[in-house]
């Protein structure tokens, strides 16, 4: 019967003890408050980060440069700084100057620069040091091609008309000249499918991890575009040509013609006529022991992807 009072008992001690961390809690949150909003000065140590910097330019003690800032604002925005160290921004292009073999920072000419990248509510007192120097080491600069290592295998029936290229099909790359020099060409990662029938395209990474790490390559990725078509093979009888016959000399050649099988896209086989091709044997290329030319097809249209001619020899006749 003595339980139900200790309960109360108990009941009311917890419920001054909530109520009292109640308005601790609150009173040293309205303190923070307060400590907050009042302005104070101290100073700060920003890392540099150089921006606009010539991509043929690597600098040697980047990460070495630091400024210190005495600023005055109020507790709220000192916050930021003490959460991770700061940086600051200059301007290498409008804020630095060369001078000998060193390019120089100066207060003089980017306390404006530094003073727009804080807020009406930041007031910044005093720079030190007034002075960066900065190391720069001239790199060269190389365009090579990009070389797509794609492993396509179409349906039967498809195929692509033009050669597979890369967008863009070559990059910049910045590094040393001695490492550029034995540099002609990049690489993408590999890409293989099987029995395509319709168009795609698709980005593939360069292979910049195969490079030496002294070599910049800003570029990191290239798209293709693969355009699939529906292709057909034709045949057509085309004349034969003999050129650089002597003036002297009348040459006759049997057969007249021959048979041309080439293999193009749908799209493009009724636009394809005999005027777009030029079959020539070269008398020049003739020999006393044997009585045949080579027949060479040297003009045809882009719209083809092969060609194959049906005969190898052209028999003639010399008559004077």
């Amino acid at each position: 019967m003595f339980l139900v009072p200790s309960k109360i008992k108990t009941f009311m001690k917890s419920r001054k003890l909530n109520v009292f961390l109640i308005f601790f809690l609150l009173a040293f949150f309205i303190l923070v408050l307060s400590r907050l909003s009042v302005n104070y000065t101290s100073t700060v140590k920003f890392k540099v980060n150089l921006e606009n910097v010539p991509e043929e330019m690597i600098v040697l003690n980047d990460s070495l440069n630091t400024l210190n800032l005495t600023m005055s604002t109020n507790g709220f925005a000192w916050l930021k700084y003490y959460i991770k160290t700061p940086s600051i921004a200059i301007d290498f292009k409008n804020e630095v100057r060369k001078s000998d073999s060193l390019f120089i920072w100066s207060l003089s000419r980017g306390y404006a620069g530094i003073n727009l990248q804080f807020g009406k509510d930041i007031d910044v007192k005093t720079i030190n040091p007034d002075s960066l120097f900065f190391k720069v080491d001239i790199n060269a600069v190389k365009i090579i091609p990009v070389k797509p290592n794609i492993e396509i295998k179409f349906s039967p029936g498809y195929n692509v008309l033009e050669d597979l290229k890369t967008k863009p099909d070559s990059v910049k790359v910045i590094g040393p000249q001695s490492l550029l020099n034995t540099l002609n060409f990049i690489e993408t990662e590999t890409l293989k499918k099987n029995n395509i029938n319709k168009p795609f395209s698709t980005k593939l990474k360069l292979k910049i991890e195969a490079l030496d790490s002294q070599i910049l390559v800003k570029t990191k990725t290239v798209s293709i575009d693969v355009k699939t078509e529906k292709f057909t093979e034709g045949t057509l009888s085309l004349p034969i040509n003999i050129i650089n016959v002597p003036n002297n000399l009348e040459v006759n050649f049997f057969p007249k013609t021959i048979n041309l099988s080439f293999y193009t896209s749908l799209e493009s086989y009724n636009a394809i006529k005999e005027s777009d091709f030029e079959i020539v044997c070269d008398f020049n290329e003739h020999s006393n022991t044997s009585t045949y030319l080579s027949p060479k097809l040297v003009k045809f249209p882009k719209a083809i992807k092969t060609s194959r001619l049906h005969q190898q020899k052209i028999e003639y006749i010399i008559s004077e």
